[in-house]
């Protein structure tokens, strides 16, 4: 068995078709990967900015944003290592 992951315009009427016919041919079943997830998009605290996180200044310079990015992921991959020790 294998799994292979398509993405695709689900307006684009041309894609829906073709992805129609290839799962009418039995070769292939539909798998929707968000059917176990269980979001209510109606609440409206998915759409707060989350206060952990830092306020982005839209005013950086790419080099600015690039060291905030780094000292993220250095927090982060510092989380797991203690994590997992």
């Amino acid at each position: 068995m294998c799994t292979v992951t398509l993405s695709f315009d689900r307006n684009d009427q041309e894609a829906a078709e073709k992805l129609a016919a290839l799962l009418s041919t039995g070769l292939f079943e539909q798998i929707d990967l968000y059917d176990d997830i269980n979001i209510d998009y109606s609440d409206p605290s998915l759409y707060e900015p989350d206060p952990s996180l830092p306020e982005i200044n839209h005013d950086m310079s790419p080099e600015e944003l690039e060291q905030l990015i780094i000292e993220d992921i250095h927090s982060i991959y510092q989380n797991k290592v203690a994590y997992a020790v």
